[in-house]
């Protein structure tokens, strides 16, 4: 019985690497991803919160935008990173962005699958120990849709530069609507924002004034670290 129990890492070397681009160079970054033998990808469409003086700066006529995501090794990880900047020119502004977020649980078989190729694997518990997350976190907002005019012009006054928008629903349990007290609806929007650590606290304080649980738009703020991250503007 024991050898059909699912089993979990108790430490990771997996990352999510993520890639916010403009919807044409999606299938770029899948092709870059496929070199480099990623076995997972995922592709969501969204769109770009810069408001129209800003793309007019930047000579971008076109928001919408492509989330194209892949699990693979911290070590692979750093090879995709550094692939999206130099081949998608990131070091410019409007060629995107790309940052990994490390996983911190994973099943087993998907953990050796994922990190075969790699020699690190001996190292993992003492890396995790020590890893740092390159001074930059991913803070996102789960609210009712409608309201991101809202978010954004909060966080950028609390030193946030841009986001990205996922239109998505909701699917709370009827014992969850009741525990908060409010109606739940099941159109969302998601708000990613990639901002600086020591930003962070302060981006997620004026989220939560404007677009927290006790507001209209119901939404749940939270942050991640990131292990990694460019095309960020300074």
């Amino acid at each position: 019985m024991s050898e059909n129990r699912p089993q979990m890492t108790v430490q990771s070397a997996v990352e999510v690497v993520a890639a916010v681009v403009d919807v044409e160079q999606g299938e770029k970054v899948l092709r870059i991803y496929r070199e480099e033998q990623a076995p997972v990808d995922f592709v969501c469409m969204a769109h770009g919160t810069a408001r129209t003086e800003m793309l007019d700066l930047l000579g971008i006529g076109e928001t919408a935008k492509a989330i194209v995501m892949c699990m693979v090794s911290r070590q692979t990880g750093v090879r995709l990173i550094k692939r999206l900047g130099r081949e998608l020119e990131m070091r410019y502004p409007g060629r995107g962005i790309a940052f990994t977020i490390p996983i911190t649980g994973i099943g087993l078989r998907w953990h050796k699958l994922l990190t075969a190729a790699d020699e690190e694997q001996k190292e993992v518990s003492r890396m995790h120990e020590t890893e740092k997350n390159n001074g930059f976190d991913v803070v996102a907002v789960v609210m009712e849709r409608g309201y991101t005019n809202v978010a954004m012009d909060a966080a950028r006054k609390a030193g946030a530069r841009g986001g990205t928008v996922i239109s998505a629903r909701g699917i709370a349990e009827n014992e969850v609507k009741r525990f908060f007290g409010i109606e739940i609806q099941a159109e969302k929007e998601i708000v990613f924002l990639v901002v600086r650590s020591d930003e962070k606290q302060q981006v997620m304080t004026a989220l939560m004034q404007a677009v927290g649980m006790k507001t209209r738009s119901h939404g749940i703020v939270l942050s991640m670290p990131l292990s990694a991250a460019i095309g960020l503007a300074d």
